[in-house]
């Protein structure tokens, strides 16, 4: 009888649902990303990002991605600041903040008439409670599978 209890007790406390093409462990109430957790420790461990390249704010690309960008859906765009970009070869990866929108992780790649955010490549909002890389990944890389996957791997969200 002891025995149950202590297997029972704990685990009224303990509760798993599903949330957001993923799920979530319920403690006390409050949702915690196990599996998000999970995810993002297994693709830091194995992702491959040699062939993946941090864009510095003076490359010309960041000026092209952020140019991209603000022309998505002005006005409020126009008031985007580049957190980060990462580039594999045609495909560019950034991370912008705006005044007045949410912020927003985007996908781009190079055509003859220069960047050009992909179709689908535009993930924004709030991830709560998700840990904000697997889901922004899983989203983009849902949208956009013609993406290079080590780009998204090697997506770091910037808070």
């Amino acid at each position: 009888m002891l025995a149950a209890l202590l297997v029972a007790l704990p685990l009224s406390h303990l509760e798993i649902e599903p949330a957001d093409d993923s799920w979530l462990l319920r403690v006390d109430g409050r949702p915690v990303d196990i599996a998000g957790y999970v995810s993002e420790r297994y693709t830091q461990l194995t992702r491959d990002c040699s062939r993946v390249h941090a864009l510095l704010p003076s490359d010309p690309l960041s000026a092209q991605a952020l140019s991209a960008i603000e022309q998505y859906s002005p006005p409020d765009s126009l008031l985007a600041r580049m957190v980060h970009a990462i580039r594999k070869d045609d495909w560019l990866l950034a991370q912008v903040k705006f005044r007045n929108l949410q912020d927003a992780v985007v996908l781009l790649i190079a055509t003859k008439e220069g960047l050009e955010i992909a179709k689908g490549g535009v993930w924004s909002g709030s991830t709560h409670p998700h840990r904000p890389e697997p889901l922004i990944r899983r989203y983009l890389q849902g949208r956009v599978p013609a993406a290079p996957a080590d780009l998204t791997e090697c997506f770091a969200y910037q808070l």
